[in-house]
């Protein structure tokens, strides 16, 4: 019931974007089973700026593919389909940014780093797959871009007590507003009908406790989101906040802390190299 009345709230409080039509189109064919490349093709084609920006990603170094993919039909060949509807969401967003002014490049560039930092840990812990680690990054935030759009003013003001007080957005958003980016990017990504991976990750990614999800993967996803997020925002990419990496965390990763350094060092320098050439 808790449930139902927070959604209400945020219904009545939040405007609840629509996906960019081309990603719509394309989701919904990829949701049919008798779906062909071609069709798919063609529907993203058609919107150059959207192609463009599909490619970007799917040539990204973290995508570990090593091989240059130039056509819409060559990347969903290599991809494959789950892991492109992925990618068609992650080249929505762009969309999303209504209005760009600091805040807005900070989220971008802390979304950016969110899902370099996660793609590292995937490949080095081999637990997910670097390419699912690198969209669920890209995406993880989608709360905080509706909100800031859709009530500006008061999200301008949760901005702001963020940085004076050194809090995190979800106890601010908890105090001021009744409910937080979490509970808005879940719902998002249902009124989306996002992949269930997605979803998790928007809503999940700061939990400490899991529902029982119907895939293991799941809760190990959220994991290292968490972890990726922590660590740019103790780098300070995009927004800044010292947050610790526990042991326990970095246990459950198989990692030593020693490793974790190593690998901080890998995730800023990819962050800075890639920062230009990503997603522009």
């Amino acid at each position: 019931m808790k449930e139902e009345i927070l959604e209400k709230i945020i219904l009545e409080t939040v405007d609840i974007p629509s996906l960019p039509p081309v990603a719509m189109k394309v989701l919904q064919l990829m949701n049919d089973d008798y779906s062909s490349i071609n069709e798919l093709e063609k529907i993203i084609s058609n919107d150059q700026a959207f192609s463009t920006r599909l490619l970007r990603i799917a040539n990204s170094p973290y995508y570990g593919r090593g091989k240059s993919i130039d056509t819409i039909s060559t990347a969903i060949i290599l991809i494959g389909f789950n892991t492109m509807k992925n990618l068609v969401v992650a080249a929505s967003l762009k969309d999303l940014h209504r209005k760009f002014g600091l805040f807005e490049q900070r989220l971008w560039e802390h979304s950016l780093g969110v899902s370099i930092a996660a793609s590292i840990i995937a490949h080095e812990t081999k637990m997910i797959q670097s390419e699912e680690a690198l969209v669920a990054g890209l995406i993880h935030d989608v709360g905080k871009t509706v909100l800031n759009n859709s009530m500006s003013e008061s999200y301008s003001v949760v901005i702001e007590k963020v940085y004076e007080e050194g809090l995190s957005f979800i106890e601010v958003e908890d105090e001021m507003l009744g409910f937080n980016h979490c509970n808005v990017g879940g719902l998002i990504a249902r009124k989306w009908k996002l992949p269930k991976n997605l979803e998790v990750v928007i809503e999940y990614h700061h939990s400490e406790t899991f529902p029982a999800f119907e895939d293991s993967n799941f809760e190990t996803l959220c994991e290292i989101i968490r972890i990726a997020d922590a660590v740019c925002l103790n780098m300070g990419i995009g927004l800044r906040r010292p947050v610790n990496v526990s042991n326990i965390e970095l246990e459950r990763l198989g990692m030593s802390e020693d490793k974790f350094a190593e690998l901080q060092d890998k995730i800023k320098k990819a962050y800075t190299e890639q920062k230009a050439k990503l997603l522009e």
